[in-house]
């Protein structure tokens, strides 16, 4: 799998050397997923009234070529499911997506989802887009005006509200996101604030704005992902936020270390976002995508 992966994802912006070393970590992990019941213990067997075993995850060998696969649910809702092809020796054709479909049908999978480089043609529906930039001997941002401050525990409730408030503006202002975008829950926030991922965004002192990263995976890419960033209604328009990512850049690229990437996924209806994020210098780097489910 790992060859043609290689040839996948060639034209990422990392070496050759990193890039191998990053997919054989990702296909080593999510092929512990085919026999690890910690994994399958995650889903909801009792509920469908399937056996847990049921949603190990599976390689199959299609055509002579092998197929990672495994059972997903979209945004964890259970009337919602599809299955991934985490890993793979060539392409998706018709044949692959009859033969996955026919494996997985007790699931009643509604789509089958592969993860395409950005800048290919999409063969069906976009379910998420990866934006990445390299930290890497980036140079440094400097802004007069805007700062990132640690969030304190004794912050909760202004993070919360602030959320809230810039949430409620957003799906008003685009009706597409409803039951797509979600905020971080109080139980993540509160662990967020623990750790010390989250930043509040000031402007000549005035508090604007949070973002939030974590240090982890996007689909195979390793380094940062901002997991939440919002600015207030009454502060948009100043390109806030896309300003923040690079000062956030800042606080996370360490010279001299391994390359690392600042990643996040957005999903396709999210103009603001994309636009923050191309204005933050991050472009499109890889693309989840949802094919049809063949079963006849």
């Amino acid at each position: 799998m790992i060859k043609f992966m290689l040839s996948q994802y060639a034209e990422l912006p990392v070496p050759q050397e990193t890039l191998r070393s990053w997919l054989e970590k990702w296909i080593s992990e999510q092929e512990k997923w085919c026999v690890d019941s910690t994994f399958s213990a995650r889903f909801p067997w009792k509920e469908t009234g399937l056996p847990q075993e049921y949603f190990l995850q599976r390689k199959l060998t299609i055509d002579g070529q092998q197929f990672l696969t495994g059972p997903r649910y979209r945004g964890g809702d259970i009337n919602n499911p599809f299955i991934d092809i985490v890993a793979s020796d060539s392409g998706t054709d018709w044949s692959v997506l009859k033969s996955v479909s026919q494996e997985w049908a007790q699931l009643q999978p509604q789509y089958i989802r592969i993860l395409s480089p950005g800048h290919h043609k999409v063969q069906g529906i976009t379910d998420q887009l990866i934006y990445a930039s390299c930290l890497s001997g980036a140079p440094e941002y400097s802004d007069e005006a805007l700062t990132l401050r640690p969030a304190e525990y004794t912050d909760f409730e202004w993070c919360r509200q602030a959320l809230t408030e810039a949430y409620q503006y957003s799906l008003l202002a685009v009706p597409a996101l409803k039951d797509r975008l979600y905020s971080v829950d109080d139980e993540e926030l509160s662990d967020h604030l623990s750790a010390g991922n989250a930043y509040i965004i000031y402007e000549d002192e005035i508090r604007v704005g949070l973002i939030i990263y974590e240090k982890g995976e996007v689909a195979f890419l390793e380094g940062y992902r901002i997991s939440e960033e919002v600015i207030l209604p009454a502060f948009r328009g100043r390109s806030l936020a896309s300003r923040a990512q690079r000062l956030l850049g800042n606080h996370l690229a360490h010279p001299g270390r391994e390359m690392t990437f600042i990643t996040g996924t957005i999903i396709p209806e999210n103009l603001p976002s994309i636009k923050t994020a191309e204005k933050a210098g991050r472009r499109c780097v890889l693309r989840y995508e949802f094919l049809p489910v063949m079963l006849s």
